[in-house]
């Protein structure tokens, strides 16, 4: 398994799929990347970008949104004929299904715990 903590206790790699996709925190640039979101997820560098000034549940929604969209690239979904091809549609569906999943996690913190524990007893056995 791919995945790297730094010394912010913050994942600084992650395995999607068959690709080890980093994590970085940068500074703000909107010039560069033309938008003001709080993330992004480079295909071509399998990076995911994150400005260093979201933090908390700010920080954890951006991640998981960016791992998300990680997913949608890694599997196809959003190649030619794909269900995700349309950027909107994309963004869409990465934004309401991310969205989501942060509410049943932090409604239901047990859920993670859950999810945690049955995944450890896999790599166990």
């Amino acid at each position: 398994m791919s995945k790297r903590i730094n010394k912010n206790k913050e994942l600084d790699q992650i395995k999607v799929g068959f690709a080890d996709v980093k994590i970085e925190r940068v500074d703000p640039s909107f010039r560069k990347s033309n938008t003001d979101c709080w993330g992004q997820y480079i295909s071509r560098e399998n990076k995911i970008e994150i400005q260093k000034e979201v933090d908390g549940i700010d920080y954890a929604n951006t991640l998981l949104h960016e791992i998300m969209h990680a997913c949608v690239y890694i599997s196809s979904l959003n190649a030619d004929g794909g269900a995700l091809k349309e950027e909107d549609n994309e963004e869409q569906v990465v934004n309401t299904l991310t969205n989501m999943l942060m509410a049943v996690f932090r409604d239901n913190p047990k859920v993670l715990e859950i999810i945690t524990e049955k995944v450890n007893a896999l790599q166990k056995s």
